[in-house]
Formats: C-alpha cells, sequence, structure tokens
C-alpha cells in the first residue's frame, strides 16, 4: 500500500514541522546544557518515544531521536543532534523511513545508513557504537494497518535492510543488536500485542527493545 503522491506531500509536510520542532529544542538544549551523557541515542521515532528514564533508569543516557527521521535529515543535523555531548556508547535506529519518505530502495537505504555511521565514527571514533535493527509492520490486511504511518514498507525490505547492515557492521567495529525477529508474530508479522498502531511500540514491545540493549550492555 504505497502512499499516493498528495499522500506522500502531506506526509513530508508533516514530518518537516514536527522535526524542526524537535531540533529547536535540541538546540535550546545545546545552549543550556553542557552536562554530557555517557549514553546518547538517535534516530527516528524508535527512538523518540523510547523513554529512556522510564526503561533505562540506572544509566546516564540522552534521547536525541526525532520521529520520522529519514538517514539525510540525520545528515545534514547531525551536529545538532550531537551538540557538545562526548558519548562513550551510542545507538543508532535509522534507515526505515527511508523507504517511504525518501522512496529510496534496499541498497539506498542501506548505503544512507552506512554514510550515517561513517559520519558518527568519523566524530566519535573511541565510542562504542551501537546499531539498532528496523522493526517490523503488521499486515496489510490487519486491522492496526495504518497506511500513513506504514507507507508501503514491507517486512521483506526491513530484514533486507537488516541484512546489509549486520554484515556491514560486522566487518566495522559496529555492534549489530537484533530486535526484529522478537517482535514478531507466528506469521511472521509485528505482533499485534507490542504495538497500537502496527509500527510503532508500545510499553510490551518497548521491554522487549530494552531487554536486547541492556543485553547488550553486557557484552
Amino acid at each position: 500500500m504505497k502512499l499516493s503522491s498528495i499522500e506522500l506531500k502531506a506526509l513530508r509536510q508533516m514530518i518537516d514541522e514536527t522535526s524542526t520542532k524537535v531540533l529547536n529544542k535540541y538546540k535550546l538544549d545545546n545552549d543550556q546544557n553542557i552536562i554530557n551523557s555517557d549514553y546518547l541515542f538517535l534516530g527516528d521515532s524508535m527512538i523518540e518515544y523510547f523513554k529512556l528514564e522510564k526503561y533505562l533508569p540506572s544509566i546516564n543516557a540522552l534521547n536525541r531521536g526525532i520521529a520520522g527521521a529519514t538517514t539525510k535529515l540525520i545528515l545534514d543535523n547531525i551536529d545538532t543532534i550531537f551538540g557538545n555531548h562526548d558519548p562513550k556508547y551510542i545507538y543508532l535506529s535509522i534507515g526505515s523511513n527511508d523507504l517511504v519518505l525518501l522512496e529510496a530502495d534496499v541498497e539506498t537505504a542501506f548505503l544512507g545508513i552506512v554514510q550515517v555511521l561513517k559520519n558518527i565514527q568519523a566524530k566519535y571514533p573511541s565510542a562504542m557504537i551501537n546499531y539498532l535493527s528496523t522493526t517490523p509492520v503488521v499486515d496489510t490486511s490487519h486491522k492496526l494497518y495504518k497506511k500513513m504511518y506504514i507507507g508501503g514498507r514491507t517486512n521483506g525490505e526491513l530484514k533486507s535492510i537488516n541484512y546489509k547492515v549486520m554484515q556491514y557492521a560486522n566487518e566495522n567495529n559496529i555492534k549489530y543488536i537484533h530486535v526484529f525477529d522478537a517482535l514478531l508474530d507466528e506469521n511472521g508479522f509485528l505482533n499485534e500485542q507490542f504495538t497500537a498502531d502496527g509500527i510503532h511500540l508500545n510499553q510490551k514491545g518497548y521491554e522487549i527493545y530494552r531487554e536486547y540493549i541492556l543485553k547488550s550492555t553486557k557484552t
């Protein structure tokens, strides 16, 4: 269920408005706050909606997620996202929205992710970089399917992106965290117990997300 040109234009406009507000908040925070966080999370809605103080209260973490973010948005605003922070551990979730907002194919989305990873490694060569896999969506026939949110992206595309990033990560000193499979139902789609809209995670979904992140901090 790909978006029509009118629907895609409306979605891009909405994301531009909401992301601008978030980035302006980060700019203000950068000016007022020079305290470093050991952990920095950045990326799309999987990160922005991930309440760090609730799910990971034991770590000194900063959330710099932006709902609707693409690899291009991250690359264009990377200085604002990081500010003056010098994190030891970086967690990145990005790539899924490229399939919709940038109308990218799997390979193009993957190359965008690689560019983000390269930029972060160049900026923070001593930090441990973690890539959080893309997360699945529900089937198009599911009652929770929201066309405007999912925008035609498929689990096949998302799995292909994950596979490519996993291979790249293994060869470039990046930790790949595979959350995708743990969120699936018996039919290979996002389990409805973990979502309210067919793509974003609810509390149960984020509890699994947290579990895999915590595992990564112990290895």
